[in-house]
């Protein structure tokens, strides 16, 4: 997976991308600080992009929109200290993904990343424990944890803790939600 993260503020960017870069290390990240490079940099294609509005080259829909043009298949998410109602609603019909304060939990902004790219639950996938990606195998095939415990020799208590890993680690709000979202991220 590629990821563009465009900033103006070098100490913003680098701390994004250093966030990113520990949660998901087999992702490819480039940063840049303006918006002509964004635009340079989205002709390449990333997976998914992180957009500061107020970047210098450009106004903040005319960038964004340039981003969007030049990666149609990129995931957009915008990072912003702009507040202005107008402004807000025109980035939403940009189509991106999401858009979070600058003020916001950093793990809310990743949990937000992830849950919009489905190629970086694919990655997480990998760094599932062995065991918790066979549950999530048979609760797929529509396993009971009793079914579960028998197949795997453990015990049914020992299946549920995992099932609560499961669907808070994939933010479930149950056992159908999670297979749904394991399946969307191509995790089974």
């Amino acid at each position: 997976m590629r990821g563009l993260i465009c900033d103006d503020h070098p100490l913003m960017r680098e701390a994004l991308a250093a966030a990113m870069r520990d949660r998901w290390p087999d992702v490819s990240l480039t940063v840049c600080g303006d918006y002509p490079s964004a635009w340079a940099e989205a002709e390449s294609q990333p997976d998914f992009c992180l957009v500061d509005l107020s970047m210098p080259g450009a106004e903040p829909i005319v960038g964004l929109e340039g981003v969007r043009v030049r990666a149609p298949g990129a995931v957009i998410f915008v990072v912003t200290g702009i507040e202005d109602p107008a402004v807000l609603e025109a980035v939403r019909a940009c189509g991106v993904a999401g858009i979070h304060s600058k003020n916001a939990d950093p793990e809310l902004l990743m949990e937000s990343i992830r849950a919009g790219a489905p190629g970086l639950q694919a990655l997480e996938a990998r760094r599932l424990p062995p065991r918790q990606g066979q549950v999530l195998a048979l609760l797929a095939e529509g396993l009971t944890n009793k079914e579960i415990a028998l197949r795997l020799g453990i015990s049914p208590a020992t299946v549920k803790i995992h099932m609560a890993r499961l669907t808070r680690w994939l933010g479930a709000v149950n056992r159908t939600d999670a297979v749904v979202r394991a399946k969307t991220a191509r995790m089974i």
